[in-house]
């Protein structure tokens, strides 16, 4: 009878290791499954757990900004602006640089000094269409004036000329505006320019 009940245990025993290998292997092979997500118990059976209010933090304030004394404006500092220290300005707009002679350092770049009343218009010309106009060639010396095809006796010589041209807007138009100011013009088509001069 011991023999019987010894052959039952080893069977049952060795049932259960093959079922608990044959499940170990399964799962092995399939690999980890994400866990389906379990279904919630309908709200009526849910125990009721006293919510907990966790204060949220604020963010923090941004800092005061500065009260001027005595009604005084605070001068922020602005990144240098190169073109304020590029020399001094011929009008508001302009720079007396632009006006210089475009050589290759056959001159100083003030063979003649500008004409006032020319840089004035031109810088009335400027605020008629209120944006930038491109001064192209102001005076010139001898050389340049001979390389670039001037005519002998042109008033660029003298600062009494600029070419310019103002962009997005047609050359034509822009004549027509210097013409309304007093000055002289000559109109190049082909080149899209303007030069304006004043008479003396």
């Amino acid at each position: 009878m011991k023999r019987v009940y010894k052959c039952i245990f080893i069977l049952l025993m060795a049932v259960l290791i093959i079922a608990a290998s044959g499940v170990f292997l399964k799962s092995f092979q399939s690999g980890p499954k994400e866990a389906a997500p379990q279904p919630s118990p309908p709200a009526a059976q849910q125990e009721s757990v006293p919510e907990t209010s966790v204060p949220e933090t604020e963010p923090p304030l941004p800092p005061e900004p500065e009260t001027p004394q005595d009604g005084a404006v605070i001068d922020h500092p602005l990144p240098e602006d190169p073109i304020l220290t590029n020399g001094p300005w011929a009008s508001e707009h302009f720079l007396m640089s632009k006006y210089a002679c475009d050589c290759a350092g056959y001159c100083d770049g003030w063979p003649a000094d500008m004409d006032p009343e020319l840089l004035g218009k031109v810088e009335a010309l400027r605020c008629v269409f209120d944006q930038p106009i491109i001064i192209t060639s102001g005076v010139r010396c001898e050389r340049r004036n001979a390389e670039v095809g001037g005519i002998e006796n042109s008033w660029h010589l003298y600062g009494h000329a600029a070419d310019l041209y103002c962009p997005g807007v047609p050359y034509d138009e822009v004549a027509s505006a210097a013409r309304a100011l007093g000055l002289g013009v000559i109109e190049y088509p082909d080149r899209q320019f303007d030069h304006v001069e004043i008479w003396h």
